[in-house]
């Protein structure tokens, strides 16, 4: 068999049509939504990032008043599996947080409270944010920097927020160790067993 040559016209009329795509931008790169959502993603980065500074300082006023009236979240994920609901509840539990880990820097933990916690500096390695006008998710990567019976932890931990865009406010906020990490850490010298 022979091929056939391709016509004239069979050629001309695919060039007609590739044309306007030859050399184009990716179509999302032309989609007007694209570019009106990046103000929403910017807004909802800059919100997680207070937040997470809120955080670092021990501050639960400061962190919880970035939530929204209903937020739902999960604090320690991997030691409770129950979502949360609500700012006041968010911001007394990380009051006893905060508490605890500033009472483990000063003198240990209180009798029978379990290890003795130091806070450390938290460090935020990377944000990701996508989403438009109604919301926004926001992925974040961070080393927690703690010290546990005297010994340092450095804890990778990743974080999911969903941000409503209109109102800048934490709708649901999830917290991830990303690596196992000992549910009872070494005793400090002197503690005792149960």
């Amino acid at each position: 068999m022979h091929a056939r040559p391709t016509s004239l016209f069979t050629t001309l009329g695919l060039l007609i049509v590739c044309a306007p795509f030859i050399g184009a931008r990716p179509a999302l790169a032309q989609d007007p939504s694209v570019k009106a959502a990046a103000k929403y993603e910017q807004r909802a980065e800059q919100t997680v990032r207070a937040w997470i500074a809120a955080f670092g300082a021990g501050d639960a006023d400061k962190a919880a008043s970035y939530f929204e009236e209903d937020v739902q979240f999960r604090m320690e994920a991997a030691l409770n599996r129950n979502i949360e609901v609500g700012r006041e509840n968010a911001r007394q539990q990380l009051s006893r947080l905060f508490e605890r880990v500033s009472q483990g820097a000063s003198q240990g933990a209180p009798a029978g409270r379990g290890p003795t916690v130091k806070g450390g500096i938290i460090q935020l390695l990377q944000t990701d944010a996508i989403g438009g006008s109604k919301e926004v998710l926001v992925i974040t990567r961070r080393i927690d920097n703690v010290t546990i019976n005297g010994h340092p932890l450095h804890l990778p931990v990743g974080s999911f927020f969903r941000v409503n865009a209109q109102t800048g406010k934490i709708e649901e906020w999830l917290d991830i160790p990303l690596i196992a990490f000992n549910r009872n850490p070494p005793r400090a010298a002197g503690q005792a067993t149960r």
